[in-house]
């Protein structure tokens, strides 16, 4: 790679780290959200020791660069740095990223942005296929909007950290050309790989073909034009205003890849990811049928008058909840970012007289994350309430996560929410 290639590839990892909300990262960790101060102060990442010292803490800068300090090891950096401490907890070595430590914080830091680079490359040097840090998958089996420069046209509209770009005004042309990539995902069962069609058989009850056609969600054959052909059951994710701004892909081999990974004693850097996204996308400053248009149906004025803004975890949830009218929008995420934060507060003080009901998976992930945020919510002061989770349903809900509530057991959630 050549200085003027090197200087580019710097200063697109400093722009990823700039746009990169310090909150992202905390609840990919599981860890409390940054107050509105200008500095966050946690336990130090690289040395234990450092919190038997009144000087423990490692402080964050909440600048563009996110600089740290802990003022005991006296290790420093940004982002990146963190990510490394998060990951190994301990310092760099020779006391800065350098070689292999950059690039696998570089990673993670894509990874937590929800772009996947996980591809097979082979090695020539050793005669075998690797898994290699960098593209998501061989060339020309990527996403159009994950190519290199040749793909690039004239700039239409660059992203900002906190902004998804419509992909109809993306500055890659290739990228614009996925705009309409809903548009061919199939519904029909019959048409569809055994898996896929097993994975949706399963919820043939309520995931109607209708309905998945109003929510752009279906499978790709393997002669499709994406990432997600043939493995994944693909979503459309849409901005506030309707705009489509990414696809994502859910593993429908996920369960199995999981068990695998379990028995196998869970070893590192093979643990099997349920969803795939656009690279780019920033999922962590959208809400899944967050869009406005959703409020021009008449039973959704009449679910938000009745329960308040519905609040789950993923995709299948909200558009579960949408088949028993009910207005839920999802986190794609068990936590929410600040932005997500902001945007629940700002809907429902606007459409549901400051009124959250909160549906968890239940799960102890999924708990903790939903925790935090009733925590955030009622300090702005918020009227929020819990609907399901561990203990509070009775056993046999307690178990279910949102997309397996049968219109009975939303009732009886219904019911016993009114009761208290």
């Amino acid at each position: 790679m050549n200085s003027n290639n090197n200087r580019g590839y710097m200063s697109n990892v400093d722009e990823m780290v700039e746009q990169t909300p310090l909150d992202l990262v905390l609840s990919h960790y599981g860890l409390p959200l940054a107050s509105g101060s200008n500095e966050y102060r946690m336990k130090c990442v690289f040395n234990e020791a450092c919190s038997d010292s009144q000087y423990g803490n490692l402080s964050v800068k909440l600048d563009a660069a996110k600089r740290i300090y802990c003022h005991t090891c006296k290790t420093k950096g940004n982002l990146l740095t963190l990510l490394h401490g998060l990951e190994t907890h301990e310092p760099p070595k020779g006391g800065r990223l350098r070689g292999q430590e950059f690039k696998d914080a570089v990673v993670k830091l894509k990874e937590i942005n929800g772009i996947v680079e996980s591809p097979l490359r082979s090695n020539p040097a050793r005669g075998e296929t690797a898994m290699a840090q960098g593209d998501p998958t061989p060339k020309e089996k990527r996403l159009p909007s994950e190519r290199g420069n040749q793909d690039d046209s004239p700039q239409k509209e660059k992203p900002s950290f906190n902004v998804n770009v419509p992909l109809r005004r993306h500055e890659k042309e290739a990228a614009r050309a996925l705009a309409d990539l809903n548009e061919e995902l199939v519904t029909d069962v019959s048409q569809m790989s055994p898996e896929a069609a097993a994975y949706l058989r399963k919820r043939e009850s309520w995931l109607t073909p209708d309905l998945m056609k109003k929510w752009g969600v279906g499978w790709i054959p393997g002669n499709g034009r994406s990432l997600f052909r043939k493995h994944y059951i693909v979503y459309t994710h849409r901005n506030t205003r309707g705009d489509i701004v990414s696809y994502s892909g859910r593993d429908i081999n996920f369960e199995s890849k999981w068990d695998k990974w379990i028995k196998a004693g869970k070893p590192e850097g093979k643990k099997p990811n349920k969803h795939r996204y656009v690279s780019g996308f920033k999922r962590g400053v959208e809400l899944y049928g967050g869009h406005a248009s959703r409020l021009e149906e008449p039973c959704i004025r009449e679910s938000l008058e009745r329960y308040g803004l519905v609040v789950v975890e993923g995709m299948n949830d909200v558009i579960r909840m949408d088949e028993l009218g009910v207005c839920a929008v999802g986190l794609c995420c068990n936590r929410a970012t600040r932005q997500q934060l902001d945007m629940v507060g700002k809907f429902a003080n606007y459409v549901a007289k400051k009124r959250v009901l909160l549906l968890a998976d239940c799960d102890e992930a999924s708990e903790q994350g939903f925790s935090e945020l009733t925590w955030n919510l009622a300090k702005r002061l918020m009227d929020v309430k819990i609907g399901l989770a561990q203990g509070i349903c009775g056993d046999s809900i307690s178990a279910l996560q949102p997309e397996e509530l049968s219109s009975s057991e939303w009732e009886f959630i219904v019911r016993q929410i009114n009761s208290n």
